[in-house]
């Protein structure tokens, strides 16, 4: 009986599990990264609802179907959690829920979403707290910083370390690196840049719709790239423009729709990189889309 009522709620409830889920689990989106309803976490989880099964893929508590989802949510068997499904798909079952053990497993999880949440947050205040310490070891950057050097552009209210610094772990961001200020809307951490390019993020910032703005002006026409030293070649080109740099490819979109909520009726342009492998301009036109703006594609030879 059991697996015949497994059979039939996964049957019935094809195609119809992100509806299911964001009633028996929580705000769930399609194809987005974001906090697991079983485990928590920022970005872990993503549900793609793969040939309508309701699947998901975590990095904290595996993948697996949306029955399964369900399961570990309320902490139930597959039989108990396809009688909380039935409800949602029209099917009458003649079995009994255990209502009580459900409540106590949601509020159960509840707890652990909040506690969760607690952590990051003073994780996020942690990494503010040493980024502000490090910009006040710091000294101005100049045109010489030999990465600014090497790659011919201004500093932009940028710095430059005095002293190593351990970005996170045993690694070692050498004196003379370049620190850009990452703002969320506050300062919420650091990217240090050695003169090699290479580029590390202070462990705990909250990069996620952060950015550095390179120039001041209130201006309705807003650039938006990756890289720093890209955008800063852009600002001296535009300098009556605002120039941000959002510090990866997969942030250009959390950084447009930051500043579409905030100025509706500004100019968006996205600057793509260049790159090989094409992850810059699939998404710089992703991040366009998603604010109808637009989007610019400088030739590889003149990324910065």
């Amino acid at each position: 009986m059991s697996d015949n009522l497994i059979r039939n709620v996964t049957s019935l409830a094809n195609g119809q599990w992100l509806n299911i889920l964001n009633n028996q689990c929580g705000e769930i989106r399609y194809k987005k990264a974001q906090p697991c309803p079983n485990c928590g976490g920022h970005d872990r989880f993503l549900f793609d609802d793969k040939e309508g099964r309701g699947t998901y893929v975590c990095r904290g508590c595996g993948s697996g179907d949306g029955l399964s989802l369900v399961a570990k949510v309320h902490s139930v068997n597959a039989r108990e959690a396809a009688l909380l499904v039935a409800p949602y798909i029209g099917l009458s079952v003649g079995y009994k829920v255990d209502t009580a053990a459900i409540e106590r497993s949601r509020r159960k999880a509840e707890q652990a979403k909040s506690q969760e949440a607690a952590k990051l947050a003073a994780k996020r205040m942690r990494a503010a707290t040493r980024a502000l310490a490090i910009v006040r070891t710091c000294i101005p950057a100049l045109a010489s910083n030999a990465y600014l050097n090497a790659k011919q552009v201004q500093s932009f209210g940028t710095y430059e370390l005095t002293q190593k610094v351990h970005p996170y772990g045993d690694y070692i961001m050498n004196k003379g690196s370049l620190v850009v200020p990452i703002f969320n809307p506050t300062l919420s951490g650091l990217q240090f840049v050695q003169p090699n390019s290479e580029k590390h993020i202070l462990a705990g910032s909250k990069v996620k719709g952060g950015s550095y703005p390179l120039s001041g002006k209130d201006s309705n026409q807003i650039y938006i790239g990756e890289g720093f030293a890209t955008c800063a070649a852009v600002a001296e080109c535009l300098p009556n423009a605002l120039v941000l740099c959002a510090f990866s490819a997969g942030n250009l979109i959390n950084v447009a729709l930051v500043i579409r909520s905030s100025r509706p009726k500004a100019d968006i342009i996205i600057i793509a990189d260049n790159d090989e492998s094409g992850t810059g301009e699939r998404e710089a036109i992703k991040a366009a889309l998603a604010v109808n703006g637009s989007y610019v594609l400088p030739p590889a030879s003149e990324v910065a």
